[in-house]
């Protein structure tokens, strides 16, 4: 057997390929097919055909990663906690000004003598009680008052306090207010 020339471009002088062996094979038969020539292992020094992953700073770089995660998770929960907060603040102020709106423009309309506007201001169940005749004998009274000052609403009771003034004499009177189920809006609904 003839030995193989070595290489000169491959390190070590090994040769690139290993060259097939004769085709020979017992007497009468057909040749044996020679194996696929095999590429022999390129010796030290040469490249892998991949990049293989950098092992320094690894650490750094995982716990940057969990720092941002962590405060992209702090930034999104706290700032759903601040809108949350906002839409309650934003909702009970919007409810207090529209309490004081209904029970400022029913006395207002009650002073005015405006008996249809301030019954137009009252819940179903009042509605249901008294018709508008009833409501201008009930209301006379608050009718005379020259003047009114509007307490703090309770939203948990939905009650308005309100100072009613005749003359030179006060009278303090608690209103409640109910929410009409289809329009949502504040009525009032009758006096504590």
């Amino acid at each position: 057997m003839t030995q193989p020339t070595p290489d000169p471009a491959h390190p070590a002088g090994w040769p690139a390929t290993v060259p097939p062996p004769p085709p020979s094979g017992p007497v009468g038969h057909p040749p044996v097919a020679a194996p696929p020539l095999e590429r022999i292992p390129p010796g030290p020094g040469v490249r892998p055909p991949f990049v293989a992953a950098p092992t320094e700073g690894g650490n750094q770089r995982v716990w940057w990663a969990v720092g941002t995660a962590v405060l992209a998770v702090l930034l999104v929960c706290g700032g759903g906690v601040a809108v949350f907060t906002g839409m309650i603040v934003t909702g009970v102020r919007a409810v207090n000004d529209q309490a004081h709106k209904v029970v400022g423009d029913y006395l207002t309309a009650l002073e005015h003598e405006r008996y249809n506007d301030a019954y137009a201001l009252l819940c179903d169940r009042m509605r249901q009680r008294y018709d508008l005749n009833d409501f201008k004998d009930a209301e006379q009274d608050t009718a005379g008052s020259t003047g009114y000052t509007l307490g703090k609403f309770d939203v948990a009771t939905l009650e308005m306090p309100v100072e009613l003034k005749f003359g030179t004499r006060t009278q303090n009177v608690t209103y409640q207010l109910a929410q009409d189920a289809s329009t949502g809006h504040l009525e009032i609904c009758g006096t504590a």
